[in-house]
């Protein structure tokens, strides 16, 4: 039987949901909502879905066995407690909140509730890195010295502007939460969870509340190092998403695409040819492969009631190192990952 699915948020990340949805088997969309009733309305037609304009109307209607939430950032906790509360497996769009403590509780929540908690970090399955993660997995980079993330993108302020809750502290949280939180969750897929930072960051170019270039330094747990460099105030177009990972026995690098691998050099050069070779001849990636990706993923989360690959629980120690930056750039000290959960009242479930 199929899961009846319904989408919070019906914005432009709402459609690529809607896109995946299209390609998608085993689910039902039969609920949209949006504040915007005209925009739940318009995306409730081509899947004959009941639109409405609040969750509460929503969960009256005892139409959904699931939800997606793919509203502002901001609203991500709430909207997703408010789901579970009701009994309801949930997929959150990126990132399940804008401190490590929100989604930290969030977590158990969900694991106290039996309720599947998933959030859609997909480049992890993407190719590309997933081929840097089996090289890494497999002993083929040896051991892991450091490496950088360099997300350099071209927001206009007209872009800001369009939508009043980007860049604000509250909503947004900036640009490592909102922009290179993808590529800094693919950083601690491959090094492991961070143990300290240090971080500056400044608004240069936009007229916004949050920072929009952000410098840093890294030390993981493992005691390799990696540098973070990221910006929205890139002129014209995007220049680069590029991760890069150095070990004692080789090297990688996506960019500047990060789902494109660019450099495989490690202790076994034929498999690494024959990787890069299966990369470059694979099929072309559809711009909504990817939330079709984490959708299915969810799903099998949903029908086998075993975590899935996204689950929630894999996101915690990108938010504490996503949070950990931010709040060095504000206090311009270090910060280790045990003092900020510390400060939250929390055990480290980084």
């Amino acid at each position: 039987m199929a899961v009846r699915l319904g989408l919070v948020g019906c914005g432009a990340i709402g459609q690529r949901h809607l896109q995946a949805l299209k390609h998608l088997e085993g689910v039902e969309l039969t609920a949209t909502v949006d504040a915007d009733f005209e925009r739940a309305e318009a995306a409730a037609v081509p899947f004959d879905a009941t639109p409405f304009a609040s969750t509460d109307d929503l969960y009256r209607s005892s139409l959904v066995e699931a939800v997606i939430i793919a509203t502002p950032s901001g609203l991500h906790p709430e909207l997703a407690m408010e789901a579970m509360e009701q009994g309801l497996d949930v997929l959150v769009e990126k990132p399940l909140a804008l401190s490590y403590g929100e989604a930290a509780r969030l977590t158990g929540f969900a694991d106290d509730a039996g309720v599947v908690l998933a959030v859609t970090h997909f480049n992890r399955m993407l190719p590309g890195p997933a081929a840097v993660a089996a090289a890494i997995a497999g002993g083929r980079l040896g051991r892991l010295l450091s490496g950088g993330v360099d997300v350099r993108w071209a927001r206009t302020q007209a872009y800001y502007d369009e939508a009043p809750w980007r860049g604000t502290r509250g909503m947004d949280g900036g640009v490592l939460f909102n922009q290179a939180i993808h590529a800094l969750d693919l950083l601690v897929a491959f090094f492991g969870p961070a143990r300290e930072v240090f971080a500056y960051g400044d608004t240069q170019t936009h007229r916004i509340e949050a920072e929009d270039v952000v410098t840093g330094s890294v030390r993981f747990e493992s005691g390799a190092l990696a540098t973070v460099n990221v910006t929205t105030s890139v002129p014209d177009r995007n220049l680069e998403e590029r991760i890069t990972v150095v070990g004692d026995g080789g090297v990688a690098v996506l960019g500047e695409q990060n789902s494109a691998l660019k450099v495989l050099r490690t202790t076994s050069p034929e498999e690494d040819e024959e990787v890069l070779r299966s990369l470059k001849t694979a099929d072309p990636w559809p711009s909504w492969r990817s939330h079709h990706n984490a959708l299915k993923d969810f799903l099998a989360g949903v029908e086998t009631r075993n975590p899935p690959a996204l689950a929630s629980s894999s996101t915690l120690a990108v938010l504490a190192l996503v949070e950990a930056l931010t709040r060095s750039a504000q206090s311009g000290r270090p910060l280790t990952i045990r003092e900020l959960t510390r400060e939250r009242g929390l055990g480290s479930r980084a």
